[in-house]
């Protein structure tokens, strides 16, 4: 289902930031928010899988793309050099080729809803017990931020990535977090913002890599 949910916001009248806070740190009045459905299903795991997530998700959901009819190579190249170039979508020419490598092989899958990550049990370990941010490694944050969160809300987490400032509402000052409690963040990193472009994670990032960009995130702030 191609993401005009977001666009039907402004015919609408609600506005909100995908964290839920003004772009200037400012006070705001209490405005009523439209909660949108979640996309059914994720990217498959994958070689380029990323990309996808970074990318394709921008304008439209996963479901789009498996609801396409099976496309050579070259005709994936074709629909990805469109994006970038008709649609404004920041990839970059080095991801093209491997995004389309990554499409054909979504040809023939029919995939079902995603169940979150499993966790091992090093990993349970590594959590258990701790507040999340005592848990995380900001290091390990600042990679995941890199690969996943950059593009909308730029490198110093001010809302002003390469579409930041196009979505609507546009991407959240997330130096602005200091306000909000640990979990109040993680449970956006996790299920996302209604109403904005903000996407869910639990299906792509586990509980530890969770952690960790919470951690980075506290970073961020002044």
């Amino acid at each position: 289902m191609i993401r005009v949910w977001i666009f039907l916001l402004l015919l609408i009248g609600a506005t909100d930031f995908a964290w839920g806070l003004p772009a200037d740190g400012g006070s705001r009045e209490q405005v009523s928010i439209l909660h949108l459905p979640s996309d059914p299903i994720s990217f498959q795991p994958g070689p380029g899988s990323d990309l996808a997530n970074r990318y394709c998700l921008i304008c439209h959901s996963a479901e789009y793309v498996y609801m396409q009819p099976p496309h050579s190579r070259e005709q994936w190249m074709e629909i990805v050099n469109k994006m970038q170039t008709t649609f404004g979508c920041p990839i970059s020419d080095e991801d093209m080729a491997p995004l389309s490598d990554y499409l054909v092989t979504q040809n023939s899958l029919q995939p079902s809803p995603s169940a979150p990550p499993v966790q091992s049990d090093e990993q349970k370990k590594e959590i258990a017990g701790r507040s999340p941010n005592h848990s995380g490694d900001p290091l390990k944050g600042e990679s995941l931020y890199k690969r996943h969160c950059l593009t909308c809300h730029g490198p110093g987490g001010k809302g002003d990535g390469p579409i930041g400032q196009a979505l609507i509402p546009p991407a959240a000052n997330l130096t602005l977090l200091g306000k909000q409690s640990d979990k109040t963040v993680l449970e956006t990193l996790r299920n996302g913002r209604p109403g904005t472009a903000m996407p869910s994670w639990k299906n792509d990032l586990n509980a530890l890599e969770l952690n960790h960009l919470l951690s980075f995130l506290r970073t961020l702030t002044p």
